[in-house]
């Protein structure tokens, strides 16, 4: 059996949903995979309530083979390292980075340990100073990082990333993106580019009878973060003051002051969001238009397909592959309309078609296109 170590950003006790570990538990029904966790800081183990503190401090296994529908998952919790988003200076935040690697050191043997090198193939995802920093001490047949975001515009690593991005990319076997937008900028640093786009778990979808009856709603799900266009969600509640709008996901950014029918009720578990998104009348992706947005392949949009509902999405990035199934507005009174539109000629057959095309989107087709193309020259 072919064994992935992937080297995650994601951490395993997030209570979000993420593409990384989507995809690396159904992985685990062709193949053995370890997930390296999140790299916590010593600041994450004072004060982060979703850290396993007892193994990372080693307190307790770092081992964990955790069971899930599709197979079992190998999680390893590596010390913590020293934390480096508030360094400015590169010089300083390349001995930081050297230090941290140099503890990381010990826990990759010891994994790599564990696994015939020839058959196995080390998935970076979106992590790539530490992949950079670490790549002496992996032992694998094929390296490959996973980029599902631009670099440049996470809050984490937006000063320094794009530089270890752009080393690390040059040196992996292969970039697997999750938007073309990715694809066509990572493929002018390596001609081994690949696109499998994100999916949707159908297994917590598809249980949900869809609601047929005018509940006066709109909504979102997804982070609240810099991305969302909040001068557009104030515009949008006003034109529909008899709606109530609901906003669901982790809070990141300051709110500004919105009107009385606009509803942050911040993160909640993925179980629970079916329910919330089916009593919508219609779902939003009310995102702002820059860079960082345009590289994006939202998580929420099959899933609001899923549910059959209506969307409403402004034009932010290339969503060539959902035109006929979504409105795409390119400013606030577009969307405005659009929104009416949406709602007052919804039907059966179109939420049925809705239903169909999320379907051909799941998370399984997903790791099997991404199976594919790690093991295609094996």
């Amino acid at each position: 059996m072919n064994t992935i170590i992937c080297h995650s950003f994601p951490a395993w006790d997030t209570p979000y949903i993420k593409s990384t570990l989507e995809l690396m538990t159904r992985l685990t029904k062709e193949n053995r995979v370890i997930l390296v966790d999140y790299h916590y800081t010593w600041k994450d183990v004072f004060f982060n309530r979703y850290a396993p503190k007892k193994r990372v401090m080693g307190l307790a296994n770092k081992w964990r083979n955790i069971k899930t529908n599709f197979g079992t998952i190998e999680v390893y919790s590596s010390p913590p390292v020293l934390p480096t988003n508030w360094i400015n200076n590169q010089r300083v935040l390349r001995l930081f980075n050297r230090m941290n690697a140099w503890v990381l050191k010990r826990s990759i043997r010891s994994i790599t340990k564990k696994v015939n090198p020839e058959k196995t193939t080390l998935i970076n995802a979106f992590n790539p100073e530490f992949g950079l920093l670490t790549q002496p001490y992996w032992k694998a047949k094929k390296t490959f990082y996973y980029c599902y975001d631009e670099i440049s515009g996470t809050t984490w690593s937006g000063k320094h990333g794009p530089s270890y991005e752009e080393e690390f990319i040059k040196t992996a076997d292969g970039v697997i993106c999750t938007s073309q937008h990715l694809k066509d900028q990572k493929s002018k640093l390596n001609e081994n580019c690949y696109l499998v786009p994100n999916g949707v778990n159908l297994d917590v979808f598809k249980t949900v009878v869809p609601n047929k009856k005018r509940s006066y709603t709109l909504g979102y799900a997804g982070a609240i973060d810099d991305r969302i266009d909040f001068n557009l969600i104030s515009r949008l509640a006003q034109s529909f003051h008899l709606y109530e709008h609901h906003f669901f996901g982790p809070i990141k950014t300051n709110l500004p002051q919105m009107p009385a029918n606009v509803h942050f009720h911040g993160a909640i578990n993925q179980e629970l969001l079916p329910e919330k998104l089916n009593m919508l009348d219609a779902c939003l992706i009310p995102f702002v238009k820059n860079e960082l947005t345009k590289a994006i392949y939202p998580l929420k949009i099959n899933e609001y397909l899923a549910l059959g509902k209506p969307v409403i999405s402004t034009d932010f990035a290339d969503l060539s592959d959902f035109e006929k199934l979504i409105s795409i507005a390119d400013g606030p009174a577009e969307f405005i309309a659009l929104t009416q539109k949406e709602i007052q000629y919804n039907n059966r057959l179109k939420g049925q078609k809705r239903i169909e095309f999320a379907k051909k989107n799941s998370w399984p087709d997903r790791a099997r296109q991404f199976n594919k193309v790690i093991h295609q020259s094996d």
